[in-house]
């Protein structure tokens, strides 16, 4: 009994169990059929709300093209792509590349219906052994379907619409209208949009050219064109040893091989072999290939006249998107050139076209100092060497490459040794620390246009593989023997014994680029907003090498904001005084010197200073205020370009005080950074446009401006009036937009470089700031340095300021004029005013740094007027007059100083006693010594005087 009752329990307990088990199992089979439900019916909200497609318009949603506005609404560019699609039918396409194309991006092509579910489960299970997306499970018809209808947006939804275009292209399509279309849109790298483009943009040849390595390297590009593609364009300085050049002609870039290039072409090689489309042998021949070698990277042609602006804006579009939105440059690039955006940029056409006619003026321009030897070739400065060959040297009437006949030899065994050190570089490009191969190239070339305007050719290479070619031990290169045996009409000899290289062997730049170069750059200081920008003078293309934001060395345009800028903002006043004396360095060298012809001026105060840009005085001051100090400043200012580490660094009283950077500042740079002082101190970092927004008008960048306060708005007025002093009677009087320079002032500095290699002027109105720079690509002097800069400026801006009303720089409440003595920068007294040089003025103070106490410079000596020396009590009373000297608070001995004597000296108080005088009242007669003010014999005083920064202006030696 006791046994039947314990069977009974147990079934019914079993029972349970499995009532239990059968409840979870339709519990979880319900739930499954619920979120099913539920999931097919958000998928089917998706595929409902998906917008219709037609794939037989497929090839016109290639593209759509961004616009930019300017910044009134105004349509100013259709921004095309900076790639290359042309439109390839299948039947041209290699069924090499095909099968490559299939082989590493979707191998069941042919047999799928759209999606692979074999190849998602696959990739799903690596992804989880991976703990990482690691493969991609897209179909090529997938990736088809995202190039025409969809973003590179990554989320469930745009996997739906994926799937479900994806099954309308396969039933509407033929598989090979698909891979047609595909092969045509799909990304490949370096602005290539189809296989065509690639074949172009890599190989320089037709796709149905294209063998079999070929094939495999361009197919390897897609799962990641930027990190893929067979090319990388590196700026020059980025280039090292270790990088292998294949295209070195550019002024600006270099192209070189990507390594990473390499190992995906041999994957793609690999699984070609795998699913027997290609044979072992083909394999091995194909991956032997030297791919490097075939690599000739295609021209892209372009079309009209480039404009820096545009450029400006492009590039900074795409940071933009990089930045705010996280895109990768790739995705970048293809949302400003594919996917329809609206850029609405900050320039003002009426302000551009104005600038960019002024720069079609070569009289706006100074003309060059160029040395030449008796073949015309254009020396450097201290003629020890050739700083451009004359083209006519260089290249013969039929096209031919001329080599003299004393720049080469051929040795014992029938080499060919090309001197060094002559019209040719030889530069060797390194792989893994080894010389890989040697480069020769041209020397750089100059032709002269009808207006006597010189033009540089940038020099290219000269063809010759590299197994032929090798260094001797004097680094003379070799041309091997073999290689004059297969090629013996490479080098030909004309009757005077020189050798010919035929055109199709060498390159040299057929555009030449015009000299002097420069850039200007006008900004609203109040917004920060890029108005016009101009890069370069008689240029045309795209992308060309943008001298507005590349650095040049300063020169004295950096003082206001290196070094006046910090000093006023510390406590300095414009009244304070600097003695412009001799100053020595380190090793006790006098250093530096001043522009002018007086050499040295004595007691001046900062706005003098300023005002005449003297060099000892900026460096003095940068003594005190310290080298760091100035680059804090420069970097509040957004100076990007200074350079604080390694042998040549900025940290050093030649680049702090006179602008002797190791790179320089750039012209748009140094516009926001002055921009900063009209600005009532405060910073605004320059932007090139507004907004973006995306087709259908909704903003997807916003391009907020980035402020920082420099100085108080008091210290930034101190120092706009100083820098009016300069354009009103200074070093800047060119730049002046009026006679009197009160209507609309202008506030500016020049700047000149040693050797006139660059010429500034940096200044700004009420209004707007901008900066011009005028210099050359080589190091060839200027017949003109910032005067003529300064004329530029005010060419431009005089007619930018047309129809303006007058406005002036507002004084802010807590800035007080006080009358000063300006040899002391203390209260004027009586003694003061009778220096007759007239040293008494009004000056600008921030309240509470007025001077308090009064003029001790100023000195009343009785002086015997037969002697100029300091009167005795012998001497005669007829002969003793009461007369103002200055007394240097630190006394200058010119006897210390190599007799070196200060502009000012004269004024200087006697330290001598009269001794002709005896007690007898004898006198021995002296010649007497004039009286007449010392500044009578020049232009009436330093208030009036109008001279430039730059030295007298000479004429071009041609």
């Amino acid at each position: 009994m006791t046994e039947n009752n314990e069977q009974k329990t147990r079934k019914s307990k079993k029972k349970k169990k499995i009532s239990i088990i059968r409840i979870l199992i339709l519990i979880i089979l319900l739930a499954g059929f619920i979120g099913a439900g539920v999931i097919g019916g958000w998928a089917f909200a998706i595929i409902k709300s998906a917008e219709p497609i037609n794939p037989s318009n497929m090839y016109s949603l290639l593209d759509e093209n961004s616009f930019i506005y300017d910044s009134k609404g105004k349509l100013i560019e259709k921004v095309e792509s900076d790639g290359l699609r042309t439109i390839v039918k299948y039947d041209k396409i290699p069924q090499n590349l095909i099968n490559a194309f299939i082989a590493i991006e979707d191998q069941d092509f042919f047999t799928h219906k759209g999606i692979n579910p074999k190849r998602i489960i696959k990739a799903l299970w690596e992804d989880i052994k991976a703990g990482a997306p690691v493969q991609g499970a897209s179909t090529i018809t997938q990736q088809l379907v995202k190039n025409l209808y969809l973003t590179n947006e990554k989320s469930i939804e745009r996997k739906i619409k994926e799937v479900y275009y994806a099954f309308q292209l396969e039933q509407k399509l033929t598989k090979e209208q698909i891979l047609e279309a595909y092969l045509n849109t799909v990304y490949l790298g370096s602005g290539a949009k189809g296989v065509q483009a690639a074949a172009y943009t890599y190989f320089s040849k037709d796709v149905s050219e294209l063998d079999l390595a070929e094939c495999a390297q361009i197919a390897g590009i897609t799962k990641n064109p930027s990190k893929y593609s067979p090319l990388k364009t590196l700026k020059k300085e980025d280039v090292t040893s270790n990088h292998f050049i294949i295209d070195d002609d550019d002024e600006t870039y270099t192209i070189v091989y990507n390594e990473k290039s390499k190992a995906r072409q041999e994957l793609v090689l690999k699984m070609m072999k795998n699913e027997n489309m290609i044979t072992e042998e083909e394999y091995n021949l194909a991956i032997n290939e030297d791919i490097k070698a075939n690599l000739k990277p295609g021209k892209k042609q372009v079309y009209g006249i480039s404009s820096f602006f545009t450029d400006k804006v492009k590039s900074d579009v795409i940071e933009a998107l990089m930045q705010e939105l996280g895109k990768t440059e790739e995705e970048a690039e293809d949302m400003l050139y594919n996917q329809g955006l609206r850029i609405y940029s900050t320039i003002d056409l009426r302000i551009q076209k104005i600038l960019e006619n002024a720069y079609e003026d070569s009289k706006n321009f100074p003309n060059l100092i160029a040395r030449k030897n008796s073949a015309g070739n254009i020396l450097s400065k201290n003629r020890r060497s050739i700083l451009l060959y004359k083209y006519t040297n260089l290249v013969n009437n039929k096209e031919q490459f001329v080599i003299p006949k004393g720049d080469y030899k051929y040795d014992q065994v029938g080499n060919l040794i090309l001197f060094k050190g002559r019209r040719l570089n030889f530069t060797p490009l390194y792989e893994n620390g080894q010389i890989k191969t040697i480069q020769i190239s041209i020397k750089d070339a100059y032709k002269q246009n009808s207006a006597k305007e010189i033009l540089i050719h940038k020099g290219g290479s000269i063809k010759i593989s590299s197994e032929y070619k090798k260094y001797d031990s004097k680094k003379n290169i070799i041309i091997s023997k073999e290689f004059l045996a297969k090629n013996p009409q490479f080098f030909l000899k004309d009757t005077n014994g020189n050798l010919l290289i035929a055109k199709e062997n060498y390159s040299i730049s057929n555009t030449g680029v015009v000299q002097p170069q420069s850039a200007m750059v006008i900004i609203d200081q109040h917004t920060g907003e890029i108005k016009a920008l101009v890069g370069g003078r008689e240029v045309k293309g795209r992308r060309l090498y943008n001298r507005a934001i590349n650095p040049r060395q300063p020169g004295s345009s950096i003082k206001p904001i290196a070094v006046y800028t910090p000093a006023i903002d510390n406590g300095w006043t414009a009244a304070d005084i600097i003695d412009d004396v001799p100053h020595y360095d380190r090793n006790g060298k006098l250093w530096p010197k001043n522009w002018y012809r007086d050499r040295f001026w004595g007691l001046s105060t900062l706005r003098e200073g300023v005002q005449w840009s003297m060099n000892v005085m900026a460096v003095k001051i940068a003594e005190q205020i310290g080298i760091e100090s100035s680059i804090d400043y420069l970097k509040k200012m957004g100076i990007t370009t200074i350079k604080e580490k390694g042998r040549y660094n900025d940290k050093n009283l030649a680049a702090m005080a006179l602008g002797g950077m190791t790179q320089g500042i750039s012209p748009l740079e140094m516009t926001a950074a002055y921009g900063s002082l009209a600005n009532d101190g405060i910073y605004i970092k320059p932007k090139s446009f507004i907004k973006v927004t995306d087709r259908e008008g909704n903003i997807i960048l916003e391009n907020k401006s980035y402020k920082n306060r420099v100085v108080s708005p008091e210290a930034a007025f101190i120092l706009t009036d100083m820098m009016k002093s300069v354009v009103t009677a200074g070093t800047g009087t060119y730049a002046k937009l009026d006679n009197t320079n009160s209507k609309i002032p202008v506030a500016g500095k020049t700047g000149t470089t040693s050797d006139n290699y660059d010429a500034w002027f940096v200044g700004y109105t009420p209004y707007y700031v901008g900066a011009v720079w005028i210099g050359n690509d080589v190091h060839m002097e200027l017949s003109s340095g910032s005067k003529m800069s300064a004329k530029l400026w005010s060419t431009v801006m005089k007619k930018v300021h047309e129809g303006l009303p007058p406005k002036n720089f507002i004084k802010p409440e807590n800035v007080i004029s006080v009358l000063i003595d300006t040899e002391s920068g203390k209260l004027p007294t009586d003694l003061s005013k009778r220096d007759p040089r007239g040293t008494v003025r009004y000056e600008y103070f921030i309240k509470g740094t007025e001077p308090k106490e009064f003029d001790d410079v100023h000195v009343e000596l009785e002086i015997d007027t037969s002697t100029n020396k300091l009167a005795t009590p012998n001497c005669p009373p007829t002969l003793v007059e009461k007369r103002v000297f200055i007394k240097r608070p630190i006394p200058y001995d010119p006897a210390q100083n190599n007799g070196i004597v200060p502009k000012d000296y004269i004024y200087e108080a006697p330290t001598e006693y009269c001794d002709i005088h005896k007690d007898n009242g004898n006198i021995i007669e002296f010649p007497s010594i004039p009286q007449n003010n010392p500044f009578e014999n020049e232009d009436a005083s330093l208030e009036n005087e109008t001279i430039t920064e730059d030295p007298t202006d000479v004429e071009d030696i041609n």
